[in-house]
């Protein structure tokens, strides 16, 4: 009986070990070949647009940025206001759609940056990755470039 009993532990442990075994479709560990961001749920940082770098001005409060969201919503800073609404989504056509914003004032270098944010994003037309960057595309071209931010 002893004899059985040290069988049968045996084979369960063996049974939960190979419970535990990676199979091709387990999640593997990362070898750098599939990109740790989407185009949905991550937070895009702007660092070019229109082919000019951007960097935060002193006054800025935050830099500007862009987060799409899985229910076709889009929110984000343009540098001076909070900005929101819509994506359309087929295949690498992208576009925004009825964009809006708060409404406070800010010193004329801020609000330039808003306006050719708000009317870049309203020029969209695609885009693409370019490792963990996101290039908005016009008409096949680049007009902006956004880094992934890891929060």
């Amino acid at each position: 009986m002893l004899h059985r009993l040290t069988y049968l532990s045996l084979a369960a442990a063996i049974a939960m070990a190979g419970g535990c075994a990676t199979t091709p479709d387990s999640a593997g560990p990362d070898t750098g070949l599939t990109p740790s961001y989407s185009l949905t749920n991550t937070y895009w940082k702007l660092t070019e647009l229109d082919g000019a770098p951007v960097v935060m001005a002193p006054e800025q409060e935050r830099e500007v940025r862009i987060t799409l969201t899985d229910d076709g919503k889009v929110h984000g800073f343009t540098g001076c206001n909070q900005v929101m609404g819509g994506y359309t989504l087929a295949g690498t056509a992208l576009r925004f759609t009825q964009l809006a914003g708060t409404r406070m004032a800010c010193p004329p270098p801020l609000m330039q940056l808003e306006s050719a944010v708000l009317a870049n994003l309203n020029s969209v037309t695609g885009y693409r990755f370019d490792g963990e960057y996101l290039i908005l595309l016009k008409d096949g071209q680049p007009v902006a470039k956004y880094e992934s931010v890891y929060l």
